[in-house]
């Protein structure tokens, strides 16, 4: 169904790089969810009502919240549409991750008040009425949420939606849950035994459960992460091209939703290739704009080509850095041609426990430098154990 609705709804459907293209794969995804969803929600309730089930209708009103989070994700996806302009330059993406806190707030809510329902449930239990149609609602109910797995979890890749991962693995939870109370249902059937308000607990665990994951990766989403290996390697292997570029530094992905992000870098290279290392970063950012439809911007920075200078510079940062440690490493250290000036930039990784000493070693470095040459500007980039992502030829 869902190959016949993108064949149909959605133009240049193959280019997944293009930002319009992931938010119509996201608007059709939300749509299909609450179409879904409110179905799965009127069938269990009814049943739920009619057989006396607490766990089945707690299952429904899950699916109720769930069309509400798409109905949320939906207005998000609409507002993350509108473009760039003069007061959000950027755009909008960002909308759907915090569409995506209110969606995830709400299914912990929903969670936490069915959790209320079903122990009530089992403090005065009720006898359940087991018919086929139950077994049928349930087990249809099952076929459809792993089936909205399959589809949230495609379209999550091609338009990397944090609400659409979460979406995906709701669904997961769902489909469990479904199944506790399918058996709830029938050993409560065969056995005499009630208990319904208890697999209504487990259904509002796995519902509160899944609020938080997708709470958690929605903020995690908004505090930054690091740009996927794919992404990287594409950038590099376009760097490649170019052999001028002696090293590139400083390569970050700048999101901003919906597959839009910015592209910033350092290109090194030396002053006697300048020509060539102009045309090279334009050449990139042009490949870059047309692959990813991305900004980029590359600051191009010339090497220092001193070996001595380099040598003796690092054996004097090396010195003051074990007074503190020799845990200390110095990565990717390098002059840089600054006019008058000399920058002096290296990537500093040292064990966390001396994170409160940083700043310490910092002005410790820099005021042994410039005590020897004033025009020694110092640039150190500071590493908890982690090394600085970078090209080298």
């Amino acid at each position: 169904m869902m190959s016949l609705l993108v064949q149909m709804l959605i133009k240049n459907k193959d280019e997944v790089s293009n930002p319009s293209v992931k938010k119509a794969y996201a608007t059709l995804s939300s749509v299909v969810g609450i179409v879904l969803n409110l179905f799965l929600c009127t069938a269990k309730i009814v049943i739920g009502l009619l057989s006396h089930s607490v766990s089945i209708s707690a299952d429904g009103f899950n699916n109720l919240s769930d069309a509400g989070t798409n109905l949320v994700s939906l207005l998000g996806f609409k507002i993350a549409r509108y473009g760039g302009g003069s007061t959000h330059p950027f755009g909008h993406g960002r909308i759907e991750w915090i569409m995506g806190i209110f969606a995830s707030i709400a299914v912990l809510l929903m969670g936490i008040k069915l959790a209320g329902t079903s122990i009530d449930a089992i403090s005065n239990p009720q006898e359940q009425i087991f018919s086929v149609g139950v077994v049928i609602v349930l087990v249809l109910s099952i076929i459809v949420k792993f089936y909205m797995y399959y589809y949230n979890k495609q379209f999550a890749k091609i338009t990397d939606s944090e609400t659409l991962k979460a979406t995906a693995t709701d669904c997961v939870s769902d489909s469990i849950a479904t199944i506790a109370v399918l058996v709830s249902t029938i050993i409560s059937h065969f056995t005499q035994f009630e208990i319904d308000g208890y697999c209504g607990v487990l259904v509002s665990i796995f519902i509160i459960f899944a609020g938080v994951k997708s709470l958690w990766e929605v903020l995690g989403r908004i505090m930054g992460k690091a740009a996927d290996e794919e992404t990287k390697d594409v950038i590099l292997k376009m760097v490649e091209a170019h052999p001028e570029i002696i090293a590139v530094h400083n390569l970050m992905l700048h999101d901003y939703g919906f597959g839009y992000f910015v592209v910033s870098m350092r290109a090194e290279g030396y002053r006697k290739d300048s020509e060539q290392l102009y045309t090279g970063v334009n050449q990139i950012s042009y490949e870059l704009y047309q692959k990813f439809h991305c900004d980029c911007f590359i600051q191009i920075d010339y090497l220092l080509e001193d070996e001595a200078l380099t040598h003796d510079l690092t054996e004097q940062v090396c010195s003051v850095m074990k007074k503190y440690s020799d845990e200390i490493k110095i990565n990717n250290f390098r002059l840089i041609e600054n006019g008058f000036f000399i920058n002096i930039t290296f990537d500093m990784v040292y064990p966390a426990e001396l994170q409160k000493r940083e700043e310490e070693i910092r002005k410790d470095v820099s005021d042994r430098l410039m005590s020897e040459n004033p025009r020694y500007h110092i640039i150190i980039k500071g590493i908890i154990r982690r090394e600085r992502f970078s090209l080298h030829r």
